[in-house]
Order: structure tokens, then sequence, then C-alpha cells
């Protein structure tokens, strides 16, 4: 990858859009209401602008339970004359680890008394077909001229995580080969810092997500601001017990629409782990929380992977007996009770933590729900 000295990473952004703009190229702005597509909608602005293409278009798939700021900016977003929003909603299945009895709710289900929904989605959405969130940007939706190419523009940062670094150099540059659907992305913010975003946002008095402006306030740090779905990881407690603070009524919604929601919110990421009694083992702990006391999905998967874990514990010259309480012997995500009990409580549905098990699917919880379709990149 060429560095170019002479450019400062704003200027080097928006030559990256004015020269997919001006070579013909359709591009659309993913927007989900976080500070980094909203950067990259604002220099696909100018960009735009500057090669005579505007409005530009932008696309966002509408999540239900997102912070209310984030659908109040997004709806000015809506009114600018510069920009032709394209407010999907597909009603997904997504992850709630807050629940191990139904740890899958749907957004805008229609299963469900509206009412009892969140909040509806705005008159200008419409409903998609395409569940994975690949199904966005498509040629069907976003013709393309003959000879030119179909981008989806995203505000990854490689400051963000060595993940999205590895996987920049991986692509060899912030374009992306064309995918199975006929799309490439553009990155073209992929070099700055949160500095560089929030002094941007500032310098041209840019509209943003007030959301932010809550967290600052409620004491949450600068290199913290992040705009993500709530239900999917343990990662997404510390902004429900913001949101309990910051949106209260909001809360209380989101608390009457899924289980499990305001007791994380009190008791933190305990609420959702294994709790060992006194004088109780980390082996009985895990049969009683995950086997026996468990979901009958949960122990069908904890047993699974105990069994599995067990032959290769034994394998390795050791026996069922001496298989860890607390610390593996190798390193192993699952080489011991703890761990197993850890890894398990929830099922893991997504198989983040125990790889060799498939993706609980939609299906097994509601009849008729289908599958994830591959990789749930929900």
């Amino acid at each position: 990858m060429k560095l170019n000295l002479n450019l400062n990473v704003f200027d080097a952004a928006l030559n990256r859009l004015q020269e997919v703009y001006e070579a013909g190229h359709t591009v659309v702005i993913s927007q989900s209401g976080g500070k980094d597509s909203t950067i990259c909608m604002e220099l696909a602005i100018m960009a735009a602008d500057a090669a005579g293409k505007l409005p530009i278009n932008v696309v966002h798939r509408d999540e239900e339970i997102l912070f209310p700021n984030t659908y109040e900016y997004l709806d000015r977003v809506a009114q600018r004359p510069e920009v032709n929003m394209h407010h999907l909603y597909a009603g997904q299945p997504v992850v709630n680890v807050f629940n191990r009895n139904m740890p899958c709710w749907w957004i805008f289900d229609e299963q469900v008394n509206p009412d009892d929904w969140v909040r509806k989605p705005p008159d200008y959405a419409y409903k998609i077909e395409e569940q994975n969130i690949n199904g966005l940007v498509t040629p069907e939706r976003f013709p393309v001229a003959e000879g030119k190419d179909l981008m989806a523009c995203i505000g990854l940062r490689v400051q963000e995580s060595p993940n999205r670094r590895m996987g920049l150099f991986s692509s060899k540059g912030h374009i992306t080969k064309e995918n199975h659907v006929g799309v490439k992305y553009i990155r073209p913010i992929y070099d700055w810092t949160d500095d560089d975003v929030w002094k941007a946002i500032q310098d041209f008095k840019w509209d943003y997500n007030r959301a932010y402006d809550v967290m600052v306030k409620h004491g949450r740090s600068k290199n913290a601001l992040r705009i993500a779905p709530l239900t999917m990881t343990t990662s997404g407690i510390p902004d429900l017990q913001l949101a309990q603070k910051g949106w209260p009524r909001w809360f209380d919604r989101v608390c009457h629409r899924l289980d499990g929601i305001r007791t994380v919110a009190q008791f933190g990421k305990i609420a959702c782990q294994p709790i060992r009694k006194s004088g109780e083992s980390w082996e009985d702990c895990f049969k009683r929380e995950c086997i026996e006391e468990a979901p009958d999905w949960i122990a069908e998967r904890a047993e699974k992977v105990m069994k599995a874990e067990l032959r290769r514990h034994i394998k390795q010259g050791g026996s069922e007996k001496d298989f860890p309480q607390i610390k593996p012997l190798r390193a192993n995500p699952n080489g011991s009770w703890k761990k197993l009990a850890l890894n398990l409580y929830n099922g893991d549905p997504f198989s983040l933590k125990c790889n060799h098990l498939n993706y609980m699917e939609p299906e097994y919880f509601r009849q008729g729900a289908g599958t994830w379709g591959g990789k749930p990149t929900f």
C-alpha cells in the first residue's frame, strides 16, 4: 500500500471517493447512524457534488432497537436534498444472549402486536426479503452502468481492531474485490483516528447522532463511543446500563419487548454467567447450569462440547478424572470445566467459543423462521 505523505487523512479520503464518482461507478453509502458512516456520507456528498453526481445513495437497515437519537438523526438525513435515502427493514432474527429460553427475537415481528414494538419504521421505509446483511446493496436495487462497478461505502477504520487492520491489508487496498453478489466495498476513512472523526464533525459543523452527547454526559470515554446492536453479545451490557439512565422511557419499552434486559442492566455480566454454589466444583457447576437446569437447546450443545473436549483430553494422555477444573493445560478456549461453564451457559448460539458447533438456526425456535443462510452476519 502506497503512502502519500503530502496528503492529510481528510484530503486522502475525499480523493478516494472523488475517483470512484468521477469514474461513473455506482456508490452506496451504508449508514448505521454512527459517527464513521456519518463521515463517509458527508465526504461522499462533497465528492459527488464536485463530480455532478448528487444526490447520493444512502442505505440503512432498521434494527428497531437502537438508541432513540439514532433514528432521529437518520430521519434528518432522509430529509436532506443531497441524499436519496433507502431505509430498509427485513424482519430478520437477532440473537438475544440475555434470554436462555428464547435467544432469538425478530425485528418488527409480525407475530407481535405493533404497539409492543420498541418503535415503528418510518413511513418512507420499505421491507425487503433478503435477511442477510449482504442483501442490502445489490445490482437489482442499485442499477450499474455497463462496464462500471457497484460499490458499498463503509466506515471501517483500522484503529478499531487488529482484525480490521489485517482485513484491509489482505485485500491490498481500500477497495475490495467483487463479492458473490457483485459488490465491491470501499473504505475511504480506513486510516482515520477517533480524533480525526470528531475534528471533521466539529470543523465542518456536520450534523451527527446526538446519542454520543448522551453517552458523554453519562461518563462514557471518548474512545468508547460506539453505536452497535445491544443484544447480540455481552458487550452490549454497558450500553443497556447507560440507556437506563439516558433514555429511561425507551429503556422500559425495550424491557417490555425482550426478556432478560432489565435483569442484566441491573446486575451486569454476572446475570448471564453460571453461579457456582458454595463448595461446588466447576465440573458440578457446569453440569448443573449448562445441562441439568438448562433449556434443551443449551443442554444438547453443552453435552456435545463436553464429550468432544474429554475425548481430546484423553487423546492427549489425560483421563476424564484429571480434566482441569479451572486452568486449561494447553491453549484451548474450552480446556477446563470453568471454561466450559462460562462458554456454554448461554449456549454460544453463534459458535464464537465453540467453533465446531453449528450455528443455532432460527427455525429451531420458531417454525417457518428458516436458517441464517450461511454465517450469521447480523
